[in-house]
């Protein structure tokens, strides 16, 4: 199994492709243990909590799943601050719900689907948020 780097001004990820899929994260140590768990039989998707976010549509098999749950991952970092970057951090941390966006090709288009929120906006919030400079723009975005 290959890993690669990739680099994007400041931004350093490592992917690999295993079992038709491209697995990317921010350490080399994360991307194995997600090899790990995988290889384990405990994916992501057997958890009832990570299904109940994926859209409620007819579709199972999706091009591309993001999938973040931050509050794990700023909870750690809570210590290494205080006054009103903790208490932003710790806000932020509360706040934060597991999000998934799934994704398929079409013949002429992306279609992007959810049933969660990210940051708090609805999937078609964002995507008049990221369409409102763009007048080119022919996505399908569905909720």
């Amino acid at each position: 199994m290959a890993v690669h780097d990739l680099t994007s001004g400041n931004v350093v990820a490592q992917y690999t492709f295993s079992d038709g899929y491209m697995i990317l994260s921010p350490s080399r140590a994360l991307l194995m243990q997600a090899l790990q768990t995988h290889a384990n039989g405990d994916s992501l998707a057997s958890f009832r909590c990570f299904r109940a976010l994926l859209p409620k549509d007819d579709n199972d098999n999706y091009s591309a799943v993001a999938y973040q749950n931050l509050s794990p991952v700023l909870s750690p970092l809570l210590s290494n601050f205080s006054g009103e970057t903790a208490q932003a951090l710790n806000q932020l941390a509360a706040d934060a719900k597991p999000t998934a966006i799934c994704a398929w090709g079409k013949d002429s288009r992306i279609e992007v689907a959810s049933n969660s929120r990210l940051f708090g906006f609805d999937l078609l919030t964002l995507g008049a948020l990221m369409d409102s400079g763009n007048k080119h723009t022919n996505a399908g975005v569905k909720q």
